[in-house]
């Protein structure tokens, strides 16, 4: 058994393999911190909204990509500068929403922000 260490095909083999083992551990480390920057970074959509239904709003993003976003009791809305609320939010305004994604592909909204109509 201790020749067949010392072989050096049998010696090369081994660090292949540990090498081979300490790189898929990091590349599996670098995926899951990935996934969780994903999942915990916040996301957003810029454009106008098409349609406003209870508190569930229909922005139309970049390259007219629709996105839904919901609205809940936690969501900061402004208006400009100042202090608004669902009932300021209309068809046709501009608007900055920022929040993080759930499971069904919406924007749990955080901030909302609202711009004029152009």
């Amino acid at each position: 058994m201790i020749e067949l260490i010392k072989s050096k095909v049998i010696l090369t083999i081994l660090v292949a393999l540990g090498a081979l083992v300490l790189l898929l551990g990091a590349f599996s480390a670098g995926v899951h911190v990935g996934e969780r920057k994903v999942h915990y970074r916040g996301h957003g959509v810029f454009g106008k909204i098409l349609s406003v239904s209870g508190s569930t709003l229909v922005v139309q993003g970049k390259d007219n990509v629709e996105q839904n976003v919901l609205v809940s009791t936690s969501t900061v809305i402004r208006v400009g500068r100042e202090q608004g609320s669902l009932a300021d939010i209309h068809a046709d305004n501009q608007a900055a929403v920022f929040g993080t994604p759930n499971d069904q592909g919406q924007i749990d909204a955080r901030l909302i922000r609202l711009f004029p109509a152009r």
